[in-house]
């Protein structure tokens, strides 16, 4: 068993299973050794033409060690016409339902858009909601309707938000870093001692999470 950091944006340490985010601008056809994932995020879809991005994502998922669709998403923080981020976002949904890839979500004041979207958009994939550290009532709604959440330091280190933690079912967790400078390690030992379980058993749980998820050997 390895510790799992689900969404990263540096790679720091090869005795860990990390998932490196490129954005799908960015995308190369290098081979790499690194599990990664490719995904146009909502912030850049004005700065890049959309068929070449969605096209790098299908490109990219011939590859076997692109796990995931994404980040992709939606955010109403952002002054970026929401109906081209909602019409960005379902294309990528359906992608990574055609290619059977699992999507990584950012998501930041739009959860009822994401829910209404997902009840319409026929999918079989786990749809991942990154950096997760919204409220209970929002939590409550995301967990009746099957979403995976993927925590890190935003959520761990703000107390209010542990009742968050305590709602989301152990089997549909994940950790990541994603910009953060510590270490997953640390994270994993924050989560352990929040639920009450031991460190190894969480490393378990969220490696069973991964290869359910993922299909990854």
């Amino acid at each position: 068993m390895k510790y799992i950091d689900l969404h990263t944006h540096q790679l720091r340490n090869k005795a860990i299973i990390e998932i490196a985010n490129i954005f799908a601008q960015d995308f190369s056809e290098t081979p790499t050794e690194n599990l990664f994932s490719v995904g146009l995020h909502p912030w850049h879809i004005l700065e890049v033409d959309w068929s070449e991005s969605f096209s790098s994502i299908v490109l990219a998922s011939k590859n076997k060690n692109m796990l995931f669709v994404g980040e992709c998403g939606l955010d109403r923080s952002v002054a970026i016409d929401f109906a081209k981020q909602e019409e960005c976002f379902i294309y990528q949904a359906e992608i990574a339902n055609a290619m059977d890839k699992p999507l990584i979500i950012h998501c930041v004041r739009a959860f009822n858009d994401l829910i209404r979207i997902k009840k319409k958009v026929k999918t079989d994939v786990p749809w991942i909601i990154h950096g997760y550290n919204a409220n209970k009532e929002v939590t409550v709604s995301l967990v009746k309707q099957g979403f995976y959440f993927s925590i890190g330091e935003k959520l761990l280190f703000d107390t209010r938000k542990y009742a968050c933690l305590e709602i989301i079912p152990i089997d549909n967790l994940f950790l990541e870093s994603d910009e953060s400078v510590l270490p997953i390690e640390l994270l994993y030992k924050k989560t352990a001692e929040i639920l009450k379980i031991t460190e190894p058993k969480l490393i378990s749980i969220v490696c069973d999470n991964f290869n359910k998820v993922t299909h990854f050997e």
